[in-house]
């Protein structure tokens, strides 16, 4: 090959070269980086449509990484959250409610699940062939529930004064979620409150029997369990907090109707065995906040001395 042909060729190579470094850097420019959401929820059903989001893509279509891990208890995920070591946390309405009324900047982000006694959600259980028949029976025993402060515990201490107990003589003791039923077994405690998939599991399986629908004892309907996050991290990222929102909706929307197609993402996350995974009745999450639904719940609390006063539930509703 002649000098000028050489030259000419190794001008060709470098142009060619430098438009393909070109076209990578205008195809990164124009790739906006995800941002990473790192999530902490308690293994019950309502976690099913951030899980469903996550696996479909739905929060990378919407610019999210998000990043979904266990936590042992509803305190456990607050605490990750006002700590910083997530951004947003689910766990029973109590959580936001209590940590509002005592000065710590917890916001509802999006509807978990809705309590609705047609499709109840959480129950007392007691092992099968207790002598426990009733709220009289419970005077002076021990019930296990995850919290001492949140729904649950408020809940059973209605439903007791309600049904003939007496929440003031009855013990609560906390259990994490997985240890809940293997303390009933091994009868350290006489009841426990299970959620869904655990308290299908127990009773489908002979392990336990329904002593009570105790939530019903709130309200007939109410927001149950919900997704929140610090205060200041909202006001700071409210873009993310509105493609979170849209997809957890989205989400929610599709998986309470097609209950079939997070079965796998039941098991995984919460331990259940897959056959009665299958079997299990399941969640139904809400799409929008409503303050008539947290109410209620706010109510009680004040009523059991868990916060100093009732306040409007639009105050731990993020402005729009």
């Amino acid at each position: 090959m002649k000098l000028a042909q050489l030259r000419r060729a190794c001008a060709a190579t470098a142009s060619i070269a430098l438009l393909a470094a070109g076209i990578g850097a205008a195809s990164a420019q124009t790739t906006p980086a995800l941002t990473t959401v790192r999530v902490l929820a308690s293994p019950v059903d309502d976690v099913m449509p951030v899980l469903y989001a996550q696996r479909a893509g739905l929060f990378r279509q919407a610019g999210l990484d998000v990043q979904v891990d266990r936590a042992n208890s509803g305190a456990a995920a607050s605490a990750a959250v006002m700590g910083g070591s997530v951004e947003i946390g689910k766990g029973n309405i109590m959580s936001v409610i209590t940590a509002h009324a005592h000065n710590v900047p917890l916001v509802i982000v999006a509807p978990a699940a809705i309590y609705d006694p047609k499709t109840p959600d959480a129950a007392l259980v007691v092992a099968a062939g207790s002598p426990i028949h009733n709220a009289h029976d419970l005077i002076g025993k021990v019930v296990g529930v995850t919290s001492l402060n949140d729904l649950s515990a408020v809940a059973t201490q209605t439903w007791l004064d309600q049904n003939g107990g007496d929440g003031k003589n009855t013990q609560f003791v906390e259990v994490p979620y997985p240890s809940l039923l293997p303390q009933l077994e091994a009868g350290r405690v006489q009841a426990v409150v299970l959620l869904k998939p655990f308290i299908n599991d127990a009773v489908d399986t002979g392990k336990a029997s329904v002593l009570g629908l105790v939530y019903s004892a709130v309200s007939p309907r109410f927001l149950e369990s919900v997704w929140y996050a610090n205060a200041d991290y909202i006001a700071g990222h409210r873009d993310v907090i509105a493609r979170f929102q849209r997809v957890v909706a989205q989400a929610s929307a599709y998986t309470n109707t097609h209950p079939a197609d997070t079965v796998d993402l039941l098991v995984s996350f919460t331990g259940l065995e897959p056959q009665r995974a299958a079997l299990v009745a399941r969640m139904v999450n809400g799409t929008v906040v409503r303050a008539q639904e947290i109410q209620p719940v706010i109510d009680i609390a004040a009523k059991f001395n868990l916060i100093p006063k009732p306040f409007p539930a639009q105050e731990i509703i993020p402005s729009r």
